[in-house]
């Protein structure tokens, strides 16, 4: 849900999927011997061009997964030059020799442990990919499959389910032999389920989205992903000269127009007669692929092979673990403790503790872990971002000191951290989300974050929050024009009805709050009449309160007087509006605390019975405001 006054997401749901080694869901006890791995097992990394992997397996198998990685990433690059190929989080790959080697860190049902041969994970601050790398079979099917769909994530919002899942389809069987990668292999088993049932209704297929029974349940469910990847394979593979009607269906889609009309529109038949098309390409018995000669393909296949010591292995194994399941943080401790004594000076067990300290809300206790771990290597990107987050937590939970504004210390470190983060990893996305949010909720000056939320809307393109909070603040900063643009052009396109309307609504705010300041800068006409509150700013009619942005700060604390107040008056006056207007100003810039502070301190001023209720009335609000998000 949007919020009412900036989008923030805060507890970003983990993306996993696995590959199960069986029909139904294998499970098997979870074992209850020591986390910690056999002392003999050797580790490595090995650094590819774009992925890091870990690995006991041996040298030749790790590199070979690694390399075959990065075809697949350089062959999906093919599929629109538009789109980001690479995630702006960094992708983590653990290869484990052995079945017995990697069931201690697969997932867990119920308590036991899930059979799989491998499985993608996708957070807020990093993607990692598990697998078992055992010769026989391959693990990467699923990986293939689930990268596609974090591939798609970070371009598209609301992306149809049957395209999603089509496409996902098309990639997994991605192969490379010592000359070609070929994708759009045929999916046997697919064409088979197919062969065997009737193919569901176009406006079936085109209607189901995640809830949907026939996404979740039985047979619909295999003659759901069957069909999207035919009708997706139709399309890419096998009929080229429909790929014009494709896009314009596709386009029509994108504008918000129902599949009802846009396929009968794009496509110049109906649904029935391509029903049968398609029913044809099923039955036929050859299919079309694409291949690349490796040597087209691009793929950077260079390996760095470094030997990683065991303190070293059991920080990164402990990490892994805090991440893949947060209700097993008592293993990621007794890692992550265990790395600590190996090597008291290794950074990367402090980071881990931190985090999972940060994970259970213990703020105070992450900042000293994360501090440590910066003390100890100063140049990690992703402790510093961790470390920002939690002062901004901590300081977002602090009470506010009566009189005058203070900015927290914790707040100005929290803008190093961030700006830190950038300086070290550029395409960090969510380190420019974070920096703009503290910015905004402290009131540091509204142009200042809209530099970065742009940054952040070219690395993660599909974030609604990012378009609707940047909408707002073109509208705050007088870029009425940008900011109606953005709308139109952007969001509407995004097929997010509850989205759209928020940010017209903040727009709308906006303009009537610069209105609203600017006739209260007006020189007045009678000095002695009595002013009412601006309209937009009324009971009725209460404010917005938007998002500011940051400007390049030291650490140590600023103070930033509250307006002193003059005389008490007998009646309402331009002095008691513009103190009004103030306090407004300062909700808008998110410090929700000091508008009430100056708007109780005006109320015992004022003695005009109505003001005295409007106040009344937007405290109230602030305060439940305050409340919900600070």
């Amino acid at each position: 849900m949007i919020a009412p006054h900036f989008a923030r997401r805060i507890a970003l749901p983990a993306l996993l999927a696995a590959l199960v080694s069986a029909p139904a869901l294998a499970v098997a006890a979870a074992p209850a011997t020591s986390i910690l791995p056999p002392e003999k097992d050797a580790w490595i990394q090995v650094q590819t061009a774009h992925f890091t992997l870990y690995s006991n397996a041996s040298e030749k198998r790790t590199v070979d997964l690694g390399q075959r990685i990065e075809r697949f990433r350089a062959a999906l690059s093919r599929f629109n030059n538009k789109f980001r190929v690479d995630p702006a989080v960094t992708t983590r790959i653990f290869v484990f020799k052995s079945d017995t080697s990697f069931t201690p860190y697969k997932k867990r049902f119920n308590g036991k442990v899930v059979d799989m041969a491998g499985m993608f994970v996708g957070l807020q601050d990093g993607n990692y990919i598990v697998l078992n790398g055992e010769k026989q079979g391959d693990p990467l099917e699923t990986v293939y499959h689930e990268y596609v769909h974090h591939y798609l994530g970070n371009n598209l919002h609301n992306i149809p389910v049957w395209f999603n899942e089509g496409l996902a389809e098309c990639y997994s069987g991605f192969r490379v032999d010592d000359k070609r990668a070929m994708i759009g292999l045929t999916q046997t088993d697919q064409v088979l389920f197919l062969r065997e049932h009737h193919l569901m209704p176009l406006h079936d297929l085109f209607a189901i989205g995640h809830d949907s029974p026939d996404y979740n349940e039985g047979d619909r469910r295999g003659i759901f992903y069957a069909e999207s990847w035919a009708f997706m394979h139709y399309f890419l593979f096998d009929k080229p000269e429909r790929k014009p009607q494709f896009t314009r269906f596709l386009a029509r889609l994108d504008q918000g127009e129902p599949p009802d009309t846009a396929f009968p529109a794009a496509f110049e038949t109906s649904y029935e007669k391509f029903e049968y098309e398609l029913k044809v390409f099923v039955d036929q018995a050859r299919y079309m692929l694409t291949t690349y000669p490796l040597s087209d393909l691009g793929a950077d296949e260079g390996a760095r092979v470094t030997p990683m010591t065991r303190a070293q292995t059991l920080a990164r194994l402990g990490d892994l673990l805090a991440h893949l399941d947060p209700a097993r943080s008592s293993e990621a401790e007794q890692l992550l403790r265990e790395a600590q004594r190996l090597a008291p000076d290794e950074a990367l067990s402090y980071a881990g503790l931190g985090y999972l300290a940060q994970s259970a809300g213990r703020l105070d206790e992450a900042v000293t872990l994360y501090d440590k771990a910066m003390a100890l290597d100063a140049k990690d990107p992703l402790t510093a971002f961790h470390l920002g987050q939690s002062l901004a937590r901590r300081a977002a939970g602090a009470p506010v000191p009566a009189g005058e504004r203070i900015i927290p210390a914790d707040v100005v470190r929290a803008e190093d951290m961030f700006g830190q983060t950038i300086q070290q990893r550029h395409e960090f996305g969510e380190a420019y989300i974070e920096y703009a949010l503290i910015i905004m909720e402290n009131g540091l000056g509204e142009k200042a974050a809209v530099p970065l939320l742009e940054a952040a809307r070219v690395l993660l393109p599909s974030r609604v929050d990012v378009v609707v909070n940047l909408s707002a603040l073109y509208a705050y900063t007088g870029q009425l024009d940008r900011a109606q643009d953005m709308v139109d052009n952007v969001l509407t396109r995004m097929s997010d009805p509850e989205a759209l309307a928020a940010a017209r609504d903040r727009i709308k705010r906006a303009a009537d709050l610069r209105s609203a300041r600017a006739a209260a800068a007006a020189p007045p006409q009678d000095e002695g009449r009595v002013v009412d509150p601006p309209a937009a700013l009324t009971d009725d009619n209460p404010p917005d309160l938007p998002p500011p942005p940051p400007t390049t700060t030291k650490p140590g604390s600023r103070t930033v007087p509250r307006p002193a107040l003059q005389a008490t008056p007998t009646n309402v006056t331009n002095e008691q509006v513009a103190v009004y207007n103030q306090a407004i100003e300062t909700a808008n810039r998110g410090n929700y605390r000091g508008a009430i502070k100056i708007l109780e301190d005006l109320r015992k001023q004022v003695k005009d019975g109505d003001l005295r209720a409007k106040i009344d009335g937007i405290v109230a609000r602030l305060k439940k405001d305050a409340a919900r998000y600070q």
